[in-house]
């Protein structure tokens, strides 16, 4: 009985500590493409990266302020048949997104802490080293840059490692306010892709590492 009371004293104590005024946060994971149908089956995840500047508002809640760039590359199905040789693509889906984060952190143990978030953000996306194509099944060319907003919950759980700083395990899922062309990266004269449903905007989960880095008293 007493036992069990420590416990759950130790747990509410845990529950009340509080993060600094100031927390660096960054990330790298390698993205899971899961929608549309389409974009799944034109590109898999390469990497993804950001880091964040976030200041306390109140408690353990967080406004922040963020970069984030993205990379993603055309699936090995996707290559091209000239006479028995197939020639494989090399195409690129890069995006480079400034965004807002809100976040709260709550501890679970004295030297660890589960951290909600949502970020809010503007992605500058580009295809690259898209081979040129005369398909008609390619026309009209859709554009090799876009723009789009973006909404990416994401969870981490948090553990300190030394004073001031922590190492974390991260997922999130990212969805695109923008639906995919096939016909932008060239890709619409492929079987695999053209064949797909294309009902969804583009989203893809990420699973990654990071640091925070924690400024200030931790109370």
């Amino acid at each position: 009985m007493l036992f069990g009371s420590q416990v759950l004293l130790s747990q509410n104590t845990s529950a009340k500590k509080q993060n600094p005024p100031f927390i660096i946060r960054s990330h790298i994971g390698v993205p899971k493409t899961i929608t549309s149908k389409m974009f799944r089956s034109s590109f898999n995840g390469v990497f993804e990266g950001g880091l964040s500047m976030n200041f306390k508002l109140a408690n353990n809640f967080y406004l922040g302020v963020g970069y984030q760039a993205t990379n993603l590359k055309n699936k090995d199905s996707i290559a091209r048949k000239v006479y028995n040789n197939m020639i494989s693509y090399d195409t690129h889906f890069i995006g480079h997104s400034p965004f807002v984060k809100l976040s709260y952190d709550r501890y679970f143990k004295d030297n660890a802490f589960i951290d909600y978030s949502l970020n809010y953000g503007f992605m500058i996306a580009r295809y690259t080293k898209v081979n040129e194509d005369t398909m008609a099944a390619n026309r009209p060319y859709g554009p090799l840059s876009f723009n789009t907003h973006f909404v990416q919950p994401e969870v981490s759980a948090n553990f300190i490692v030394d004073k001031g700083f922590t190492f974390s395990v991260l997922l999130s899922y990212t969805t695109l306010f923008s639906n995919f062309d096939p016909r932008s990266p060239r890709f619409n004269h492929f079987k695999e892709v053209n064949r797909k449903s294309n009902e969804y905007f583009m989203s893809w989960f990420t699973f990654g590492f990071g640091f925070n880095v924690l400024i200030g008293k931790t109370k």
